[in-house]
């Protein structure tokens, strides 16, 4: 049998109309840290050489080009991690602290 919202007041104006799932942990995704050559202002892109899916990308700044990850291509590989020659990127649940 279907499970029936809970339609309080309360929960109807705070947009609860039923009680939501646990969302699950995910997949880890790529983090770049501090210690990158390209956020250094040298020139390395072997991370994004190394990413299967595409999922680094570079984004021209004043300086030369920062690294950025796209969390929904990363599939938690870890190729880019063993690529990037500063040891600048490890893997880490989706939404914690770089």
């Amino acid at each position: 049998m279907a499970e029936t919202p809970d339609l309080k007041r309360r929960n109807f104006l705070l947009g609860r109309f039923a009680a939501e799932p646990p969302e699950p942990a995910g997949l880890p995704v790529a983090v770049i840290g501090q210690s990158c050559f390209a956020l250094r202002s040298v020139a390395c892109m072997s991370c994004r050489d190394a990413c299967p899916t595409g999922a680094v990308r570079f984004e021209l700044a004043i300086g030369g080009a920062r690294p950025r990850i796209l969390t929904d291509s990363c599939t938690g590989c870890g190729d880019c991690t063993q690529a990037c020659p500063a040891d600048a990127i490890r893997l880490a649940q989706p939404g914690e602290a770089a």
